[in-house]
């Protein structure tokens, strides 16, 4: 008995499985969706898709709903011709838009005797290290098997009812957080106040996990909200967590929290947005739950002075996990960079000088001891785990509870954001977060399990 002929390319059975459905195939999906998808994940490139919908002048003689009818159809072929991923690809690209029927169809080809078989989304709940899930404005799967963690609903606080700090039990992982033995201080650039036993800080925490698009639902992001609010209960904050608030509910919840007594008599404050995000230009934007856009922007000029004098002078940690556009960081390979001398002279800037005077002032900066954190970089996208949450946001728990009985919180930022930069996705996207300072020009020490007031 001969041995099989191993096959180049995508397998026989797959290519010729989606030549028997094309049609099938082309009257479940959305041909503007799986397009963009299929460039997103690189299954195909720009070029490609120039030449799929390049139909070399026999356009002329097609009605627009035909042309695109081809179009479509031309799509579907090209990937059979695409490599052996392609087919494992084609079904990814298709849950990430919500192609559900398209997907069954293409997952019912018998796997058998197959040489390198199809893991399903069941398969690699249990043996993937992270997935390709990332908080980007494109639809993502509403199928059960997917939602992961997600299955189990929490009650949090309700938008437009009383200011009550959450008491609720929370599930899943709970670290265990090192207390200080000390509160902290540091002689050269001083420390924020950080001793008292009953109002050590604030946490208010915002998680929109559902859409009115049902098909952009985050799954896995309950996870991080329980590793947050057991992190900040740890820390001895009060803490304030909703879900699947509107933009209306967020702002007016917002002036609420940060007007209100437990803001007043607070040492610190910590705010986490959890949603779908997006770059726009050069403006950070953010989805509410109703489909609202915001500029970020918008939400951090909440913290000024002249809005949240109770804030003045505290330090306010703001944490946006969320995408800052849809590329995925694939990376530089190693020793393929600019030379010293190029990399130099893009940076060459002019400097200019300015006068400055000190004097005895009596007012304040309008936005001052505050740090502003990012999962990712500018037009990036971030990721999530349909079961163990996102990648910044697990980072994050994990070292604040390591280090946060010693160790300043902008250090517990940049060894975040280290953890964070050596995950790769299956596909090897990357992440790297950042964060602003502005104006936060002391130390903060959390010093949890440490009081002295």
């Amino acid at each position: 008995m001969q041995p099989s002929r191993r096959e180049i390319g995508m397998l026989q059975k797959h290519r010729e499985h989606i030549i028997k459905h094309l049609d099938e195939l082309v009257k479940c999906t959305n041909y503007r969706r799986t397009r963009e998808e299929c460039v997103r994940i690189n299954l195909l490139s720009t070029r490609m898709l120039r030449n799929v919908e390049d139909l070399s002048g026999a356009g002329f003689n097609m009605s627009k709903e035909d042309s695109l009818l081809e179009q479509h159809r031309r799509l579907l072929i090209k990937i059979t011709k695409r490599g052996p991923a392609a087919y494992n690809q084609l079904i990814t690209a298709l849950r990430n838009v919500g192609s559900l029927q398209a997907v069954k169809l293409l997952e019912d080809v018998s796997e058998q005797n197959s040489g390198s078989p199809f893991i399903s989304i069941n398969e690699r709940k249990t043996t993937r290290k992270s997935a390709d899930i990332v908080d980007t404005p494109s639809p993502s799967a509403t199928a059960s098997a997917s939602e992961g963690a997600c299955v189990i609903k929490r009650e949090y606080n309700v938008a437009g009812g009383p200011l009550v700090p959450y008491m609720e039990p929370v599930v899943g992982k709970k670290r265990d957080v090192k207390k200080s033995d000390k509160i902290h201080s540091d002689e050269v650039v001083g420390t924020y106040n950080m001793q008292s036993q009953h109002h050590r800080g604030v946490l208010f925490q915002i998680n929109i996990i559902d859409f009115s698009d049902t098909e952009r639902k985050r799954n896995g992001a309950e996870v991080d909200s329980d590793s947050l609010i057991h992190l900040f209960r740890e820390m001895g904050f009060t803490i304030f967590a909703y879900n699947n608030m509107n933009q209306e509910e967020f702002f007016e919840t917002l002036g609420k929290v940060t007007s209100s007594k437990y803001a007043q008599q607070t040492e610190c404050f910590v705010m986490v947005l959890m949603t779908h995000g997006e770059r726009v230009g050069e403006m950070d934007k953010v989805e509410f739950s109703d489909g609202s856009v915001v500029d970020v922007q918008k939400i951090k000029s909440y913290f000024q002075a002249s809005v949240s004098p109770y804030l003045v002078h505290k330090p306010k940690v703001l944490i946006f996990p969320f995408c800052r556009g849809r590329e995925p960081d694939l990376g530089q390979p190693m020793n393929h960079f600019d030379s010293i001398g190029t990399a130099a002279a893009r940076l060459t800037e002019t400097v200019v000088e300015t006068e400055g005077r000190p004097s005895t002032y009596t007012n304040v900066p309008s936005l001052s001891d505050m740090l502003v954190c990012y999962a990712s970089t500018p037009g990036y996208v971030t990721h999530r785990d349909a079961e163990s949450g996102s990648w910044y946001i697990q980072k994050f728990c994990d070292m604040m509870a390591d280090h946060a009985h010693n160790t300043p919180v902008e250090d517990i930022l940049k060894k975040t954001n280290e953890r964070v930069g050596t995950m790769r996705t299956s596909k090897g996207s990357m992440q790297t977060g950042s964060f602003d300072n502005l104006g936060f020009n002391k130390k903060l020490y959390f010093n949890p399990g440490f009081y002295t007031e």
